[in-house]
Formats: structure tokens, sequence, C-alpha cells
């Protein structure tokens, strides 16, 4: 199972009405390759699609993505633009031009200022703290770190930090 379609996608429903999340592709160098596969077309063309979106949507788009992530990049957001009823000609047109270059380099800048050396993928900050990229850790961490979120029971929070630190 993959992170974007399974823990990110629940911890977004539990939090997206109250906590704001920021989407940042593994992009060390748009020219070469991305972090976790050669080229950065998946990347390009996710970011085409998130360009002007809100962030649930592009959440949900992510998931597709990651479910379909076989094939080419185009076939799979095509599919995903037609699940989550977004205009793929649209996306398709950034895909090819120098408006998802610059978008490129700007989530490249964004990754490596907060990741500037080797790192895991996907990699999830609660504010500036790194936290383990699961459900209930990230839950127990926006719960801590003062969510208004309704999943944030106090009890639950502290019995949960008990289970999960180690």
């Amino acid at each position: 199972m993959s992170f974007g379609s399974t823990d990110f996608v629940k911890l977004f429903g539990d939090f997206g009405e109250t906590d704001s999340f920021d989407l940042i592709p593994a992009i060390r160098n748009p020219d070469s390759s991305c972090v976790d596969e050669d080229g950065c077309d998946y990347e390009k063309i996710t970011l085409c699609a998130f360009d002007g979106i809100s962030v649930s949507k592009q959440v949900s788009f992510l998931a597709c993505m990651d479910e379909k992530h076989s094939g080419t990049p185009e076939t799979a957001a095509k599919s995903c633009a037609t699940e989550q009823d977004l205009h793929y000609p649209k996306i398709d047109e950034c895909f090819h031009s120098a408006h998802a270059d610059a978008l490129m380099q700007a989530a490249s800048d964004k990754f490596n200022a907060a990741l500037p050396g080797s790192t895991t993928i996907p990699h999830t900050f609660v504010n500036t703290d790194d936290v383990a990229p699961n459900y209930v850790m990230l839950k127990t961490a926006l719960c801590k770190a003062g969510s208004k979120a309704s999943v944030c029971d106090t009890g639950l929070v502290e019995e949960q930090l008990k289970t999960c630190v180690v």
C-alpha cells in the first residue's frame, strides 16, 4: 500500500477542515531525476494537475496517481483527471509547457529547502517536527500540536503517545 492513497487520505479526511497541508513533490533537480524514480514526469504532470485546485482535490488526485502508478504518467493522469472531474486537456497542455518547468523548479526549491540531504519518501512534518509517515504518529503529532480536529480527544491522544513512542 502507498502512503498517499491510504494513511494520508484518512489523515486529510480527519484534519483537512481544521489544519493546512502543503504537498511537495520529491524533486531534487527538475532537469535530472526525482528522489524516488528516474525522470520526473509523474511529479511534473501531478504539479500540473495541482495547479489552481484545492488541497482536497490535490489529495484525491495524488491518491489516484499512487494507485495507478504504472504505464505512462499521461495515461495515469488522464484516468485520474476523469475520476476527479478535472480538465485533462488543461493538465496535458501544462505538462508540455514552460509553465510546468517553472512549477517543477518551484517544487524543487521547496523540497531542497525542507530536506537538503539524503531522505526517505514519503517524508512528513508537523510544523517543523519530523514525524513518521503513518496515520497514528501523524494524528498524534497534529493533536499534540494543538489541532482543533474532532479526532483530537485528549485522553485518546495521550494513550496513543504511550503506545507509539518507542
